[in-house]
């Protein structure tokens, strides 16, 4: 009787595999697969996000070490990204009329972790052909460009985005470079720098400045998108970039000497490439940052293992108390930024305005990962800082998305000015009136009852009073109109009568226009004596007050 008829295959748990000799002394083996078990679905996954999760994870297992030999050898692996593009996992968010699986930003994002997870390299070429001009021709590129481009795309095309310029990188609406329209063609001057897939892509989204018309500037309307392809006449690649952490990927300048670029290569309108570019880079951010939780992932993968099996002080470095809570904070990290990427993604695909979430999760993501990479380093020490583990690698592509995909200060930036528009609602101070048994400012019920005339003694005397609740600040016109009736020109007339009196303090924009205003010393004693201001807490006493 041979070895194999003494096997007894046991189901354990889904994903695993239980083998077990019958007749030897080696009573169990266990062979544990990565599968359902270990893979963190979201519940608002569908069955086809779930079974892509698996198979892209299944591939990149597959060609994780050639990839890693590229890395190694400083190669571009073209065979591994004509073997990608055969699977369509690049068609992840195209529709399936043009060829793709139609799994939106969810299923770029499962592709984007899961291709990081094993290539922090090869996954910057995957996850950037995805978002080459994607969302781009989805949402502003004409019927035939759809049909010309994305199964183009899903079949692993590869694509990127040229944005920055020599003087335009964070400022990407002073770019330089020039689109002159000739007839039915336009023609293209200028350098593009810092363009992953410089060189090597198929297909470029490049954007162009097509008006100096200062209005036009000032509102943005001055840039227009346009895809060019490799080999046009007059387009090449100038310098290929040592980018830190890029070992196998091909990073560096454009140049655009009379390219003649046909109309019906511009993507949107005339004068709408901001509105194209921003709407891209809302995509770009989020599947950037599902990146950043595959890296996170990779240095829980080594660090625990790592630190389970090196002795040091006579024990695993792993029961070092200072360990412990660098790997707490490793986890904590890669489920906060997973949660919040996955969950903008399902905003995306929901068709909701993601402006923030974007920015915000592309923000947080690169900065969780390199916090993360730093304390995995501390974990592993020497083994943190040299090649043979891909500690070094994460921690230098982490500190590279501080700036790839839109600098950190501009992410925030956006934030700023989407979160002031778009949370106006949620930022707005609530009503605060003076607690008639303790003297001190409390939540009000509700809008006032019964608004006062327009009045300079009842102006002064609201102001008199929100310096009780807001001793510091300046009220605004829309402040004072909740005490008083009155709209907005004939309270500014009243307000600027008590600024001639020396009553009032006041704000005005650049225009002259007034902004804000609070009542000044003389102001407040007009308005009431000054026993109404006073107040000290109940263990202060009278003889104690000045």
């Amino acid at each position: 009787m041979g070895l194999r008829d003494n096997l007894e295959t046991i189901d354990l748990n889904p994903g695993h595999i239980g083998i077990r000799i019958i007749n030897g002394n080696l009573q169990s083996i266990t062979i544990i697969l990565k599968e359902e078990k270990n893979m963190d679905f979201f519940p608002w996954w569908s069955e086809e996000h779930k079974q892509l999760a698996k198979d892209v994870k299944a591939f990149m297992q597959k060609i994780a070490g050639r990839e890693m030999e590229t890395r190694w050898a400083r190669e571009f692996p073209f065979d591994l990204y004509e073997e990608f593009g055969k699977t369509g996992f690049t068609g992840a968010a195209i529709p399936k009329e043009y060829g793709g699986m139609g799994l939106g930003c969810t299923g770029g994002c499962i592709v984007a972790e899961e291709v990081h997870s094993y290539s922090p390299g090869m996954g910057r070429i995957i996850v950037g052909n995805m978002m080459g001009g994607l969302m781009q021709f989805l949402d502003f590129g004409t019927e035939e460009q759809k049909k010309k481009y994305l199964p183009r795309i899903a079949q692993g095309e590869l694509g990127c985005v040229a944005i920055t310029e020599v003087t335009a990188g964070t400022d990407a609406s002073g770019m330089e470079v020039e689109a002159k329209l000739e007839g039915d063609h336009y023609v293209l001057n200028g350098k593009k720098r810092f363009i992953v897939g410089a060189g090597v892509a198929q297909h470029y989204i490049v954007y162009t400045r097509t008006s100096s018309n200062p209005e036009d500037i000032k509102k943005h309307r001055h840039l227009t998108a346009f895809v060019v392809e490799k080999g046009t006449p007059g387009f090449s690649s100038e310098r290929i970039n040592e980018i830190l952490g890029f070992e196998n990927v091909q990073n560096g300048s454009l140049d655009f000497d009379n390219v003649i670029v046909p109309v019906e290569n511009r993507i949107g309108q005339e004068g709408e490439g901001w509105k194209v570019l921003m709407h891209g880079l809302n995509f770009e951010r989020t599947l950037i940052s599902a990146s950043a939780v595959a890296w996170q992932r990779m240095l829980l993968q080594y660090t625990v293992p790592y630190s389970q099996r090196r002795v040091q002080f006579g024990r695993p470095t792993i029961d070092i108390a200072g360990n412990q809570t660098r790997i707490a904070d490793i986890i904590s990290r890669l489920k906060t930024t997973r949660i919040s990427v996955y969950y903008t993604a399902y905003l995306w695909d929901l068709g909701k305005d993601i402006t923030i979430e974007a920015s915000m999760v592309k923000a947080v993501g690169a900065e969780n990962t390199f916090a993360s990479s730093c304390d995995a380093t501390q974990v592993m020490g020497g083994d943190g800082v040299n090649r043979f583990y891909p500690i070094q690698n994460i921690f230098e592509v982490a500190k590279t998305d501080y700036i790839a995909g839109g600098t950190l200060e501009a992410c925030r930036l956006v934030i700023f000015r989407s979160g002031l528009k778009l949370m106006a609602e949620d930022m707005q101070m609530p009503r605060r009136v003076i607690s008639e048994r303790l003297g001190v400012p409390v939540p009000a019920a509700g809008p006032v009852e019964k608004k006062l005339a327009l009045s300079e003694d009842n102006v002064l005397a609201v102001l008199g009073e929100d310096y009780r609740v807001n001793q510091g600040l300046h009220m605004t016109l829309g402040d004072i109109k909740e005490y008083i009736e009155a709209d907005d020109e004939a309270l500014v007339k009243v307000l600027d009568a008590l600024e001639e009196q020396g009553l009032v303090m006041t704000y005005r924009t650049k225009k002259g226009g007034l902004q804000l205003v609070k009542a000044n010393y003389k102001g407040l004693k007009k308005a009431y004596p000054k026993e109404y201001y006073r107040w000290a807490p109940e263990f202060v006493t009278k003889d104690r007050m000045f």
